[in-house]
């Protein structure tokens, strides 16, 4: 798998928020604020193993 799809962030993130608002608590704004944080990080982490496996990729020889 090269990258997750969007998708599979945005549900991950709504489970997360969901989770967070049963048992937080959590009114609605963080709850927004929870989404786009959960979002942005599981993006970050999607940038850097990309960025990784390419510099790996390029450094490779090639046989």
């Amino acid at each position: 798998m090269k990258s997750l799809p969007f998708t599979v962030v945005l549900v991950v993130s709504v489970v997360v928020v969901f989770v967070c608002a049963e048992s937080l608590d959590f009114p609605w704004w963080l709850r927004l604020i929870t989404v786009m944080g959960v979002m942005t990080v599981l993006e970050a982490a999607n940038q850097a193993v990309g960025r990784a496996r390419a510099s790996r990729k390029a450094a490779a020889p090639e046989s």
